[in-house]
C-alpha cells in the first residue's frame, strides 16, 4: 500500500503489471480539473474512451467536428494520440504535447467559417478530398447547390415582395373602408317611402312642335327626374280618347297610346330610359267608365304554386300572354291590359282607378288577387282611398293584403285643421293595421283638382309640399308643384272652351333650358303662368334627406309583427301643423308648419328644447331653440331635434 492506501499489489488489481505512473502519487498537473478529486482507476481490459468523448459532468471543450479537424491535421500524431488515449478520458499519462490542429480542439470558442468559393481549394482528379487552407474544412463536389446561389439578390427580392405585401394590404384596407356604407338605414322596398312625380303628358314636354307634350319630351327629360331625386314617375291618361287631351278621361282603348303622344314603343323605351337611373314608371288604369262589370278571372289561383318571384317571365305567364285584340266592343278584361303592358314595356306597375265603381261587385276580390299575380312582388297594385273606404268589412282584408299602395288626397284648401284629420284618419284607420297591408300614397295634387297656388300665394305651394314630404308613406308629387307652377292664365277668355284644363298648365323651364314648345301660342291652353323656380332647391333638399333619413321614409315602427305609429301630431292650432316623426336609434325630426298668412313667434318648449334646421329655410345648419321658435307666412321648416 502506498500513502494514499491504495494497494500495489498485482493480484489486486488484476493485472500482471501496472504502469509505474499508476503507483505512484499523481500530480496535480497530470488530471484535468474535473478530475481532481477521481480516485477511481481504470480497471484493466477496460476499453478507453474515445477522443472526441465527451464526459457528461465535463463542460463543453469541442465537438465532433473538432476532433475530425484534428485527426486530419496532425496525421502522424495519431499514432501519439492514440496511445495517450488508451490512458483514460481524464488524459492520465499523455505523452507529448500535440499539434497546433489538436490544440484546437479544447479552445473554448473555436468556430469554423465557410469562406467564399475561390477560397476553397476543389477535389483533385484522384477523388481525394482537399481542405480550405485557413479553415481546415472539408468541402467536397457534393455540397448542395443552394450554397452557391446569389444569397444578397435573394435577399433584396425577398424584402421587396414582403414590402409590396405590406403595401397591397394597406391598399385593400383603405378600399374596403373608403368603400363602407356612410349611413346603415333599414332597408325598404322601391315605392316605399320614395318621392313619385305624376305627370300630364300633354303637358310637359314638347318635342314635334304641336303645342303638345308628348312621350319623347319624358325621354328627353329623364335627367331633370334624377335631378329630383325621385323614386318613380307616374303617367295619368296616355290612353287614346276622342279629343285627346281636352277630353282625356274619355279612353276608347286601354291598349293603345293616343297618336298625339306617340306609340307604345315610345313608353317602352321611356321605361327602358328611367330604368337607367334607377327611377320605376306606373301607368294609371282607368277602367271606369270604359268596363261596366269585372270579367271571371282567368287564372285558377288555386292551382298555381304561390308567386315569390320577381320575374314576370313563367311559363304560366307566357302561356297566358296571348296576342289581344285592340277593340274595346270585344270584352277585353283587366287582366289581359295588365300582360299587355307588362309584355310590350316593361313597366313597374298599375294605378287602377275606378274601382270604387266596383266595391260590391262578387268578382272582385278574386280579380284583384289574379292582378296582383301577374304583376309579382316587385310591381305595384295602387288603388284610391275611396275604393277602400266603400269595401264591405267582409273583404277588406282580402283586398288590402293584395294591394301595395292606396292613394290619399290631401285637400290643402281646408287648412291645418282638414290636413290634420286626414293624417290622422289614414294612419289610425284601416290602412296602417297590419304588416301585411299596403302604405299610403299622399297627393297634394292631380288632373282632377286645381293647382295649389289658386286663390294663394305660389309659396302656399311650397309650404304644403314640403310639409307633405315629412310625411309617413309614399309622397307624390305633380308636375310643376315643385316651382309652384300657376295655372294657365286667360285674361282675354281666349280658351274658355278649354277651361277645364287650365290647371294642366304647361311646364316652365329654367330660361338655360329648352322651353315646353317653341311655337308662340298653345292650341288648347293660354300660355302659363309664372313660376317660383327657386323653389326647385328647397323641394330637392326635402327629398335628399327623406331618403337618407328612416325616420321620414318609414311609415311606422315594426316590433313583433306589430305596426306602431312613428308619427304624432304634436299642435294644430292657429293655422300651425307641428309634425313629429321619429325611429328607433335614428335622429328625430320636427316639422313646422305657418299656413296662414302673419309671422308668428312660438313657445315649443314644452315639446322640443332644441335643434338644428335642415330643411325649408335659407338659414339651414343654424342651431334654434324653440321657446322663441319664429316662423314666416306660408313657410314649413324641418328641424333635426337635438337629444
Amino acid at each position: 500500500m502506498n500513502h494514499l492506501q491504495i494497494s500495489t499489489d498485482p493480484t489486486l488489481l488484476g493485472a500482471d503489471l501496472l504502469p509505474e505512473s499508476l503507483t505512484t502519487s499523481p500530480s496535480v498537473s497530470t488530471f484535468l480539473p474535473e478530475e481532481d478529486a477521481s480516485t477511481c482507476l481504470l480497471l484493466p481490459e477496460t476499453p478507453s474512451p474515445p477522443l472526441d468523448f465527451s464526459h457528461p459532468l465535463t463542460p463543453s471543450m469541442g465537438n465532433a467536428t473538432d476532433n475530425h479537424v484534428r485527426d486530419s491535421v496532425t496525421g502522424d500524431d495519431d499514432q501519439a494520440a492514440e496511445t495517450s488515449s488508451s490512458s483514460g478520458s481524464s488524459g492520465i499519462g499523455m505523452v507529448a504535447p500535440v499539434g497546433a490542429g489538436a490544440g484546437n480542439l479544447f479552445s473554448h470558442n473555436s468556430y469554423q467559417h465557410l469562406r467564399k468559393k475561390s477560397d476553397v481549394v476543389k477535389a483533385g482528379q484522384d477523388g481525394s478530398m482537399h481542405h480550405a487552407a485557413s479553415l481546415g474544412i472539408a468541402v467536397t463536389k457534393d455540397m448542395p447547390g443552394f450554397v452557391h446561389w446569389n444569397w444578397p439578390l435573394i435577399r433584396k427580392c425577398t424584402f421587396f415582395v414582403f414590402l409590396a405585401l405590406i403595401v397591397a394590404m394597406v391598399g385593400i384596407v383603405v378600399a374596403m373602408i373608403a368603400t363602407l356604407p356612410k349611413s346603415c338605414n333599414p332597408p325598404a322596398t322601391w315605392y316605399k317611402g320614395s318621392v313619385f312625380y305624376e305627370v300630364f303628358p300633354a303637358s310637359f314636354q314638347d318635342t314635334n312642335d304641336d303645342g303638345l307634350g308628348d312621350i319623347r319630351g319624358l325621354i328627353g327629360r329623364a335627367e331633370y327626374f334624377k335631378t329630383l331625386g325621385i323614386g318613380a314617375v307616374r303617367l295619368n291618361s296616355i290612353f287614346p280618347s276622342k279629343h285627346y287631351p281636352d277630353h282625356f278621361q274619355e279612353v276608347t282603348s286601354l291598349l293603345d297610346v293616343d297618336e298625339v303622344l306617340g306609340k307604345v314603343e315610345d313608353v317602352q323605351k321611356l321605361a327602358a330610359t328611367l330604368h337607367e337611373r334607377n327611377i320605376s314608371l306606373v301607368l294609371d288604369l282607368p277602367i271606369h267608365p270604359f268596363l261596366e262589370h269585372l270579367s271571371p278571372p282567368t287564372i285558377d289561383l288555386d292551382r298555381l304554386p304561390n308567386r315569390t318571384d320577381g320575374d314576370m317571365i313563367t311559363s304560366e305567364f307566357l302561356r297566358l300572354s296571348r296576342s289581344i285584340t285592340t277593340k274595346p266592343e270585344s270584352g277585353t278584361v283587366v287582366s289581359d291590359v295588365l300582360r299587355f303592358w307588362l309584355t310590350r314595356t316593361g313597366v313597374d306597375g298599375f294605378y287602377v282607378k275606378g274601382l270604387e265603381h266596383f266595391a260590391d261587385d262578387p268578382l272582385l276580390v278574386e280579380n284583384v288577387k289574379e292582378w296582383k299575380y301577374l304583376l309579382g312582388p316587385d310591381r305595384i297594385l295602387m288603388v284610391g282611398q275611396k275604393f277602400v273606404e266603400q269595401l264591405p268589412e267582409r273583404t277588406v282584408r282580402d283586398v288590402l293584403s293584395q294591394v301595395d299602395l292606396v292613394d290619399v288626397y290631401l285637400d290643402v284648401s281646408n287648412g291645418t285643421d282638414g290636413i290634420a284629420s286626414r293624417v290622422q284618419d289614414a294612419i289610425q284607420g284601416r290602412l296602417l293595421r297590419g304588416v301585411d297591408h299596403p302604405w299610403i300614397h299622399w297627393s297634394l295634387g292631380s288632373v282632377s283638382e286645381r293647382r295649389l297656388t289658386s286663390g294663394l300665394s305660389p309659396n302656399a305651394t311650397l309650404a304644403a309640399t314640403l310639409m307633405e314630404l315629412t310625411l309617413p308613406g309614399t309622397p307624390s308629387i305633380f308636375y310643376g308643384d315643385e316651382i309652384s307652377l300657376e295655372e294657365a292664365n286667360d285674361p282675354k277668355g281666349e280658351h274658355v272652351d278649354t277651361q277645364h284644363l287650365h290647371h294642366l298648365a304647361a311646364m316652365v323651364w329654367d330660361s338655360a333650358q329648352n322651353q315646353f314648345t317653341s311655337r308662340g301660342s298653345l292650341p288648347w291652353l293660354p300660355r302659363s303662368a309664372s313660376a317660383s323656380l327657386h323653389h326647385l332647391d328647397y323641394v330637392i333638399e326635402a327629398i335628399a334627406l327623406r331618403k337618407r333619413s328612416p325616420s321620414i321614409y318609414q311609415n311606422a315602427v315594426v316590433k313583433e309583427g306589430q305596426m306602431l305609429p312613428n308619427t304624432d301630431i304634436k299642435s294644430n292650432q292657429n293655422e300651425i301643423l307641428v309634425i313629429q316623426r321619429w325611429y328607433p336609434r335614428r335622429n328625430s325630426f320636427a316639422t313646422v308648419a305657418n299656413l296662414g298668412p302673419k309671422r308668428v313667434s312660438l313657445d315649443l318648449t314644452a315639446m322640443f328644447y332644441s335643434g338644428e334646421i335642415v330643411a325649408g329655410s335659407s338659414l339651414k345648419h343654424e342651431r334654434v331653440y324653440f321657446d322663441r321658435f319664429e316662423i314666416n307666412p306660408l313657410e314649413t321648416i324641418v328641424v333635426k331635434l337635438h337629444k
